[in-house]
């Protein structure tokens, strides 16, 4: 009998057998909506500019002198996010390019933040008119008079549909939902911000440390050997001559032993001395210009991260208010519905008032026929 088993798999693999799902890319923001896919593109953002800034952080706090040797053009982009994909991060960076990474980190900043709240506009709109078609679709029955008349009493949801309700409830929730990602987003966004403030903050303290330090320049040596104690002004124990106690400065062009010194040094050396001095004036300058331009970068940072604590502020309370809203909802309807469930039991007052009013004007017609 001639074997079949291998027909018979090839046949069932064919017609049966799922699809390979082998270099099938699964993207899910495929089938996501609008407002998810801005809110994925703006948490991509943040993340691929943490990741960035992380990578930065070492080169960027480094006092290290540059290498004399430079790295061939076009190598390394600091100020983009080429050098970020490919991992290639620099070894050090120079003021220049700090500056720039400052400035163009504070710019994207701002983006983000404009982004998440020009969103969060949106889903506020998106809300106010989806309530508005529910109201237009099946009225506002909410008066007093209403709510007396369908004996449902002070129940805020009084006369309104199932279908109305369902349909208020989705609307809620999906504005909750919303309100959610955008309160993670504006967070993500506040810890990105810390990061970069946490940058330029040691970034500062050790430009004044550098500031403030003299030893570390080299070009000082001359300076620091010229300030050296004259033996020839101190006493045989070491002491010196005069004792500056009880005065309140001291002013070494009055100082008799102290004059004479630019008599005994030749031109060359003033020269010398007047062009390291020029070259300290010059250097401690572009200090206090790196300086300043840190501390301003710092106020933009300090201020765009007030803008979010506001606005993480406001969205954490209409969160709230949401969450209280939707618990209040749950309870006003379960109570809505005991007193649908009661009022169909029993007759309302306005039918009662009704057929009163019937019978009464009946038997006033009856009795002038009758009397």
């Amino acid at each position: 009998m001639t074997d079949l088993s291998a027909t018979l798999s090839s046949v069932l693999i064919e017609k049966h057998s799922s699809k390979s799902v082998i270099g099938r890319k699964r993207d899910l923001s495929e089938n996501l909506d609008s407002f998810l896919k801005e809110a994925y593109s703006i948490n991509r953002s943040i993340s691929s500019l943490l990741r960035y800034l992380r990578a930065l952080r070492t080169p960027y706090l480094s006092t290290a002198a540059p290498p004399r040797h430079q790295r061939r053009p076009g190598a390394l982009s600091p100020s983009t996010g080429t050098s970020l994909q490919s991992g290639d991060v620099p070894e050090h960076l120079d003021d220049a390019q700090r500056e720039k990474i400052d400035t163009e980190t504070s710019s994207v900043l701002r983006d983000i933040n404009n982004s998440i709240t020009n969103l969060s506009s949106a889903v506020n709109l998106q809300h106010e008119t989806a309530a508005k078609i529910i109201e237009k679709k099946y009225g506002r029955p909410s008066g007093v008079l209403w709510r007396w008349a369908a004996g449902d009493g002070d129940v805020p949801d009084a006369g309104k549909s199932e279908e109305q309700l369902g349909e208020e409830g989705q609307v809620r929730t999906l504005k909750m939902f919303r309100e959610g990602v955008l309160w993670y987003l504006g967070s993500r966004l506040k810890d990105l911000v810390t990061v970069q403030q946490d940058m330029v903050e040691k970034r500062l303290e050790r430009e004044r440390q550098k500031q403030m330090s003299v030893l570390y320049d080299p070009r000082n040596k001359s300076v620091r050997a010229g300030t050296r104690i004259d033996p020839v002004a101190t006493a045989p124990d070491g002491l010196p001559k005069r004792d500056m106690r009880g005065h309140d400065e001291y002013k070494p062009w009055n100082d008799a032993s102290q004059g004479g010194n630019e008599q005994e040094l030749s031109p060359e050396q003033l020269q010398l001395f007047e062009e390291e001095n020029r070259g300290l004036f010059e250097h401690f300058n572009d200090q206090l210009a790196k300086v300043t331009q840190a501390e301003k970068s710092l106020m933009e940072i300090g201020s765009l991260q007030q803008t979010l604590v506001g606005h993480l502020s406001v969205q954490g309370e209409m969160i709230g208010n949401l969450v209280n809203d939707a618990a209040s909802t749950d309870e006003n309807v379960r109570r809505g519905n005991r007193e649908l469930k009661k009022a169909s039991e029993r007759g309302s007052t306005a039918r009662l008032v009704f057929f009163a009013t019937a019978g009464f004007c009946s038997f006033l017609v009856v009795w002038d026929l009758i009397f």
